[in-house]
């Protein structure tokens, strides 16, 4: 989806004989002085994601903030080095990269664990449980990985 939006807005940045850099925002818009192409700022961005959570309550609550630390767990999990997502979020210093990025070697939760652990959330717990041969009590499940 991210690849169809870029797209997108390089075709309707070429209309406007605007050429779409490496350093072009995800999102931007005009502004009341007529300037094109201007990032969207942070507070409009929560504005906007607090106004979808109040319409769709059933969702966890979202920020750009926590979109940020998503993108670079993703890249992270999809092989990226560490040092590349601290160039691509202008961090000058990569610890603060390692706390953005929720993996294994920064959060004490594996893969298997998170899935495990939202299961029990949602009820679900006891037919996985007994599905991999585990038990479902909170303090049995805590090295998942080793099945």
């Amino acid at each position: 989806m991210l690849i169809e939006w870029k797209q997108r807005q390089k075709n309707g940045l070429a209309e406007l004989n605007i050429k779409q850099t490496r350093d072009q925002f995800l999102f931007t818009y005009c502004d009341r002085q007529g300037n094109l192409n201007q990032r969207l700022h942070t507070d409009y961005l929560n504005y906007r994601m607090k106004s979808i959570h109040h319409r769709h309550p059933n969702l966890k609550p979202c920020s750009p903030h926590k979109l940020r630390h998503t993108t670079a767990t993703l890249a992270k999990l999809h092989g990226m080095s560490l040092e590349k997502i601290s160039e691509a979020l202008t961090h000058s210093n990569i610890g603060t990269t390692r706390v953005y990025v929720n993996a294994n070697n920064v959060v004490d939760l594996t893969p298997a664990n998170f899935a495990y652990d939202n299961l029990n959330k949602n009820g679900r717990g006891d037919s996985v449980g007994t599905l991999v041969g585990i038990s479902t009590k909170k303090d049995t499940h805590k090295n998942v990985d080793a099945l």
